[in-house]
């Protein structure tokens, strides 16, 4: 019998067997020393955040006045000890801004004393008690009036007097019973958001069961959308969405109030006659707006849907069909209607390809805010989740678009998470007040931020 010391191992290795043969038998090889650990792990007393910009994201909420807003339209508890609406909507709104992903890591922003500190939060409800507020009535009214006012403070002090709308439907899948099946063939929640395009602020929302049809609710928001800003001295003068607006209520409601129009168009009996009639030289070849040319030609009609008031231009792409059939035939096609009559016919449809940020609006709010998370069974209760994910959302992009500016605009939630909100900082009290103590290289970054938060965010 052998024996083997904790110092060394075994390893296969060919030996020869009595008869001859090779077979595998272990070998003893000295083991490789162990690195030693590079820091030994302690407690500290001092009150550290590693989230100090979630408390310069609150600061901005309080110089725009969120907060104020959150405490005059949403009920007040019935009792001095109940728990205050801004006690609620903030911790959650930081929360989808440091990436919580469901109602329990609210409990992180609970355990971050520091940030608690600067914040000034004295009491975090819990999971529980949030899924109760959650559900109680009136909620849902009160936080758009709360997402109206952020997006009246961003639009009025921003330098634009006019803004193009996207408009898009999404969709979250969920197991919730109370979700519907969707027109994709799977349970799911369907809201219904438009951004301002030059902004990126969702300026008008509807969470609605996933049976209901994406087209519905689309021209309330344009018309809602338009005498906002009209309110505020200011113009909605484009329109933009997929093939959900191609209605007639849509397209008359933008020759209505002035609005040009850049729609998907529906490939329907009638459009695909217009195109069949459409003589050979008639199409053009399409280049980028680099003036890269493109295997796509572009050619132009007008037409009528049976109750829109007038007609339109009805652009029509076409690229070879890479497997043509009988049905097919040799070419693709995409149709675009507008009432662009300012602009040539390539930067409409160049301006029509920019929809797809909505899309990208939709994926930022759903994946980068958590709100592909559906917490609770009631539409209402997860309703006014998503709207808080909205107050979030816009948040965030106002500091992005009025206060960071250059480079910081494009950047995602993620990026934010990783080069500004999750920035470590001791938290002391000196001189009877409270300081957030950095490292030097963010100093100057939190610094300026927070400088400019007042003249930048203040409401007019």
């Amino acid at each position: 019998m052998l024996l083997f010391s904790n110092h060394v191992r075994l390893t296969g290795m060919q030996t020869t067997h009595p008869s001859g043969e090779e077979k595998n038998s272990p070998v003893i090889r000295p083991a490789v020393a162990q690195e030693r650990l590079g820091f030994k792990l302690g407690i500290t007393t001092d009150t550290i955040t590693s989230k100090s910009g979630l408390a310069v994201l609150h600061d901005a909420a309080l110089a725009a006045g969120v907060v104020r807003s959150i405490r005059e339209h949403l009920p007040v508890p019935g009792s001095n000890r109940g728990i205050r609406p801004e006690e609620y909507v903030m911790p959650l709104a930081l929360m989808f801004c440091g990436g919580g992903q469901s109602m329990e890591d609210i409990r992180e922003i609970a355990r971050d004393q520091g940030l608690r500190e600067l914040c000034g939060f004295k009491r975090i409800p819990s999971p529980d008690a949030v899924g109760t507020w959650l559900k109680a009535p009136r909620r849902i009214t009160g936080l758009k009036q709360v997402n109206r006012h952020l997006c009246r403070v961003a639009i009025a002090r921003s330098e634009l007097t006019e803004f193009t709308l996207d408009t898009d439907a999404t969709l979250i899948e969920t197991e919730k019973s109370s979700a519907k099946m969707s027109y994709e063939g799977f349970k799911a929640f369907a809201p219904l958001l438009s951004f301002l395009a030059e902004l990126g602020l969702c300026v008008a929302g509807e969470y609605r069961n996933g049976n209901v049809s994406p087209a519905v609710g689309i021209k309330g928001q344009l018309v809602q959308t338009e005498r906002f800003l009209k309110s505020l001295g200011k113009r909605l003068k484009y329109f933009r969405s997929d093939s959900a607006a191609y209605t007639a209520e849509v397209m008359n409601a933008c020759f209505d109030l002035g609005i040009t129009f850049a729609i998907t168009a529906d490939l329907d009996h009638a459009v695909k006659g217009l195109i069949a009639e459409l003589p050979e030289q008639s199409w053009q070849r399409f280049q980028t707006p680099d003036g890269e040319r493109t295997d796509r030609e572009y050619a132009e009609t007008v037409h009528c849907l049976g109750k829109s008031k007038r007609s339109f231009t009805l652009i029509v792409l076409r690229w070879p069909n890479p497997r043509p059939d009988l049905f097919e035939g040799p070419y693709r096609y995409h149709c675009i209607a507008s009432n662009d009559y300012d602009r040539a016919t390539e930067p409409v449809i160049w301006f029509h390809n920019q929809r797809g940020n909505a899309e990208n609006y939709n994926k930022e709010i759903k994946i980068g805010f958590g709100m592909d998370y559906t917490p609770c069974r009631s539409v209402r209760a997860n309703a006014v989740y998503f709207e808080i994910g909205i107050l979030a959302y816009n948040l965030v992009a106002a500091v992005k678009r009025l206060v960071l500016g250059g480079n910081w605009v494009t950047k995602t939630i993620a990026t934010l998470r990783w080069q500004l909100i999750f920035i470590a900082g001791k938290v002391v009290w000196h001189g009877r007040r409270l300081m957030l103590r950095v490292a030097r290289c963010h100093y100057h970054l939190l610094a300026d931020i927070r400088a400019r938060l007042g003249p930048a965010l203040s409401p007019t």
